[in-house]
């Protein structure tokens, strides 16, 4: 019960710090780049074709996300990728986001949403100051969300390397946050070897960096997708393949993913699921109980992945070739790793579930997992 009080009364002061923010308009104003410094383009921009049905869960995904912007069925522009040279600009080491003339730039925060609800633009909070006057300095970083998320690490982060390593020649300083975790360092640090131009400093989350030389380099990704443009999806996972030595000739899988150790959308109908998984003999993992190499050997060694929705899901990016079935609460659908098996070519299938509890809880409808696995695999 004291623990109770404790977090409600946390909470309400907090909404009174924020309310009395922004009555004296402590927020600050954002803006975009609008040609502002050197633009080096690395590939243009197009787009994404959809079949029908594609386009129907696509659709179904923005209907019940209840937010255009998830709305691909109406078309996905893969965004050129380019990167912005820079001067004077103010860093903030625990978000990523720049800001020029005492504005936010929205395209350091990937978009208006992402950039509004970063610590950049809503906390208070005392940063260190710092000024970096010589040397070019540049970042993969995104924000407190990818902190220690597979998702927005591999699929929203890590892609913006591919633009720095494909653009900049001269010296560059990359920063990072001194408390990532061990992949999260391990990966940019296997992508970046064959660069030695390219070097990477840690640095505090709590600093407020003046730099007189930036490189901004573009997001891959678009907000609510995980759509990644082949030659950025192979160069990446090539590297990594290599870098964690995964057996490449390994007998091939069935891997069912199960949610039953995580706190929410769970599979409540698992445990019946699980016959019919055994009769096509697919093997039940839990990623929680894998190492982080562990999980690319066991995605890459997978001809099929069946999995409720998560973040787990990303490891896709490091199957060589598989079909994909992923289970979504009604409720909310959301669409990232249908796309991001897009740029890989796989083969994708979503399975529509009920609309799920308080905690997206819910069940799958059984008969046609079974069907799936049977025009797939035989009876």
């Amino acid at each position: 019960m004291a623990t109770d009080f404790i977090r409600v009364f946390k909470r309400k002061l907090n909404s009174a710090f924020y309310v009395a923010l922004r009555l004296i308009n402590y927020y600050p104003y954002y803006s975009y780049l609008h040609g502002r410094g050197q633009k080096i383009n690395l590939t243009p921009e197009y787009e994404l074709d959809f079949n029908a049905q594609e386009k129907d869960f696509l659709k179904a995904c923005a209907a019940s996300y209840n937010y255009f912007e998830s709305d691909y069925a109406l078309g996905h522009r893969q965004k050129e990728l380019s990167i912005y040279k820079l001067n004077d600009v103010t860093f903030f080491s625990h978000t990523g986001v720049i800001m020029i003339n005492q504005k936010l730039i929205v395209e350091s925060g990937l978009s208006v949403d992402r950039l509004t609800r970063s610590k950049a633009f809503r906390d208070f909070t005392v940063m260190l100051p710092h000024r970096f006057k010589e040397g070019n300095y540049t970042t993969i970083q995104h924000s407190h969300w990818a902190d220690n998320n597979i998702s927005l690490w591999f699929i929203d982060s890590l892609p913006r390397a591919y633009i720095i390593a494909n653009t900049i020649k001269e010296p560059v300083t990359l920063l990072m946050w001194k408390g990532a975790h061990a992949y999260q360092k391990h990966t940019l640090e296997f992508l970046l070897k064959d660069y030695p131009h390219i070097k990477i400093k840690y640095i505090n989350k709590h600093h407020k960096i003046r730099i007189a030389n930036f490189y901004l380099p573009s997001f891959v990704t678009s907000s609510f997708s995980g759509y990644l443009p082949p030659d950025v999806s192979s160069w990446l996972r090539e590297k990594i393949w290599d870098s964690y030595t995964i057996e490449r000739n390994n007998p091939k899988q069935r891997i069912y993913v199960s949610r039953s150790k995580a706190r929410f959308r769970r599979v409540i109908n698992e445990p019946e699921l699980y016959p019919v998984l055994e009769k096509y003999g697919f093997k039940i993992v839990w990623s929680e109980d894998l190492d982080y190499k562990q999980q690319i050997q066991t995605f890459y060694d997978a001809e099929a992945i069946i999995s409720p929705h998560g973040a787990g899901l990303t490891n896709l990016l490091f199957s060589e070739k598989c079909s994909v079935m992923e289970f979504h609460p009604a409720k909310i659908m959301k669409a990232r790793y249908m796309l991001l098996c897009k740029g890989l070519n796989f083969d994708y299938t979503p399975i529509i579930g009920s609309s799920g509890d308080e905690i997206e809880d819910f069940s799958i409808p059984i008969p046609e997992v079974e069907k799936w696995l049977q025009e797939k695999y035989g009876a």
